[in-house]
């Protein structure tokens, strides 16, 4: 009986853990920042942390926190406009997140490419809508 008890109690951790497991496995594809909380952290204002990073004032912390919003802006799903489509979306993410990781990279040219990829009103135009 008293082995009945521990192999009960094992068999009931074990499952307590797979379930944890499949459900976190279940969140990573998730986006932990929606597309409106990225552009109020990383794109608001004239002192905004993509533009010290465009200006190569920004240290190597706040670089790499440039690249952890776009890859969580990457996460999100693409806006439902009557121009934009999820290939395009995941184009212009795409190429955010490859310029930020060349910025964290200190590869030659790479804010020049940031520039150019978080070039907003490119994107606004695309998948901004007034509501």
């Amino acid at each position: 009986m008293r082995t009945m008890k521990y192999f009960a109690m094992a068999v009931l951790t074990m499952g307590l853990v797979a379930g944890l497991s499949y459900y976190n496995a279940a969140d990573e594809g998730k986006a932990k920042y929606s597309i409106e909380e990225v552009m109020e952290k990383a794109h608001k204002g004239k002192g905004s942390l993509v533009n010290q990073v465009k200006s190569g004032k920004a240290s190597a912390e706040q670089k790499k926190q440039l690249l952890s919003y776009y890859e969580e802006l990457a996460k999100n799903p693409a806006p439902k406009t009557e121009k934009g489509t999820p290939a395009d979306w995941k184009k212009r993410t795409g190429a955010l997140v490859k310029a930020a990781k060349d910025v964290v990279a200190e590869k030659e040219g790479a804010t020049t490419s940031l520039a150019k990829a978080a070039n907003c009103m490119s994107c606004h135009n695309v998948y901004k809508t007034d509501e």
